[in-house]
């Protein structure tokens, strides 16, 4: 039995009362334009994050070289400076790879990881400076006295850091304008606290005031401020950029 719609048409029955009448063949322009397509290349899985450390580690190699270094750099063990090093600059690497590298077999890094991974490297930062300040006795600054001075100090360093976040935070506008349809705020919380980190990282060789106040709040708060800035501006540029 031959179905029939709602009205009483037959459906088996073509264009013209033909029944089973075969499609039409494609046009040749469409057949030209098929058989020229190619396949699409894909992303590299490490290409945004190598684009974005290349631009971003431009502000904290000249602030290497044109600002003064700490004074009381030559004091500190070398095994500390060594460690901090590594501390500073393992929750950058880790923040800024949970932004913007794919898990293997993805196309987009996940953003729920991502915020998880630039909280906790926040949290694993706060924990070292806490537990594993050190201080050269004569020579490093202590925190200043007085919640005045102390903040004076704490923005200072905020002041150093955040550039230094910005640049990252822009370079991941650019490298993830076209390709990040979702999680923007998330994502933007680990891209904060990598570039926060890599300014952290920065101070560690420029900033002599040793005080845990200091570093708390001026090093480690700037990275927080950092990740909420992230998080609040990644979504808006991203969606300025898609207009």
């Amino acid at each position: 039995m031959t179905p029939k719609d709602p009205d009483g048409a037959d459906l088996g029955t073509g264009f013209g009362g033909q029944r089973d009448a075969p499609a039409p063949p494609p046009v040749a322009t469409l057949l030209q334009a098929v058989g020229g397509m190619s396949a699409v290349r894909t992303r590299a899985r490490f290409g945004a994050f190598a684009v974005v450390l290349g631009v971003g580690l431009i502000g904290p190699l000249i602030m290497l070289v044109l600002r003064p270094l700490r004074r009381d750099l030559a004091a500190l063990p070398p095994v500390w400076l060594v460690v901090a090093a590594a501390v500073w600059l393992g929750a950058f690497v880790a923040s800024l790879a949970a932004a913007l590298v794919p898990a293997r077999g993805d196309v987009l890094p996940s953003a729920s990881r991502a915020s998880r991974v630039g909280i906790a490297a926040i949290a694993a930062l706060a924990t070292f400076v806490v537990v594993a300040s050190v201080a050269a006795p004569g020579v490093s600054a202590p925190a200043p006295a007085g919640a005045w001075p102390l903040l004076a100090s704490c923005l200072g360093c905020i002041g150093v850091l955040l550039p230094i976040a910005a640049v990252f935070l822009i370079a991941g506008v650019a490298v993830l304008r076209r390709v990040l349809p979702t999680g923007a705020r998330r994502i933007g919380v680990a891209l904060g606290a990598a570039g926060g980190a890599m300014g952290g990282a920065a101070l560690v060789f420029h900033c002599a005031i040793a005080g845990r106040a200091h570093l708390l709040l001026g090093h480690v708060g700037g990275v927080a401020l950092a990740a909420l800035a992230g998080a609040w501006l990644l979504p808006l540029l991203l969606e300025r950029e898609a207009r």
